[in-house]
């Protein structure tokens, strides 16, 4: 009895090994498809962006103020809280007269301006835009800012309300530099909350969903899962021994050292 015993107490033992093995697995296999960006390799920003809220309908404050004490303290950026610009009045001029351009503000840093043309012109400068507006009028900052550098699928996809955000980031050999964030200002406010979250964090450099993931959020579901995972691969993507363009599997190794 006593060696049947031992043998059952082996085989559970084994099992359990070999099931934590694999759901290790799973998590490094979502980790890469999340942090990879081009060619495997990575982007980050390398200096905190300034963020500005842009919205026609009220806006969840709070779920942004979370974000980004979460962003600060798993990345080090000093990120300060978003500016929150409403948008009132605006007409025909909007979609003829509004810019958008990016600059460089020093070495290796850039900024970009954003002129809404309404019957009040809004002058905005940040380096991620998060439009939480109407379709006709994130439609148009999707031109605007976009510059033809990412599929139209996604855009397209938020614009006839079959998605309820997107998020792009443009980068350079030094950093990312610029981010748009969309959200659907009409959801369910769970939903709202957990696009601020999933899309402010992703801006960082986590550049796509898991989706099904087990263990990461970035899914635009709105289920409440442990961040635990989210912040070790963001912690890793920030490290100091990581700088932007480098190998995906530098990251990935970190970021198994942290488990």
């Amino acid at each position: 009895m006593r060696k049947v015993l031992s043998v059952v107490t082996v085989f559970a033992l084994g099992l359990a090994v070999w099931l934590s093995g694999d759901a290790a697995a799973d998590d490094i296999s979502d980790a890469r498809v999340i942090v990879t960006a081009k060619a495997n390799t990575i982007k980050k920003w390398q200096y905190p962006p300034r963020v500005i809220v842009v919205h026609d309908r009220p806006v969840d404050r709070t779920a942004f103020a979370d974000v980004t004490d979460f962003i600060s303290s798993t990345t080090g950026l000093a990120l300060e809280p978003p500016t929150f610009v409403e948008m009132t009045g605006h007409d025909t001029r909007f979609y003829t007269a509004s810019r958008y351009a990016p600059r460089t503000t020093g070495p290796g840093r850039m900024t970009s301006d954003l002129l809404i043309a309404q019957q009040e012109d809004l002058s905005l400068t940040a380096n991620i835009f998060v439009f939480m507006v109407s379709p006709p009028v994130a439609s148009h900052f999707i031109a605007l800012t976009l510059y033809g550098r990412s599929s139209a699928n996604l855009p397209r996809a938020y614009v006839q309300g079959s998605g309820p955000c997107y998020f792009n980031v443009l980068s350079n050999a030094v950093s990312i530099h610029f981010g748009t964030i969309l959200i659907a200002p009409d959801i369910d406010p769970a939903m709202q909350r957990a696009c601020i979250y999933e899309e402010m964090v992703q801006a960082m450099g986590l550049m796509n969903d898991a989706e099904n993931s087990a263990f990461f959020t970035f899914d635009n579901l709105a289920e409440d899962k442990p961040r635990d995972y989210d912040r070790r691969l963001l912690s890793a993507l920030y490290d100091d021994q990581i700088t932007n363009g480098d190998d995906v599997e530098k990251v990935l190794s970190l970021y198994a050292a942290r488990q």
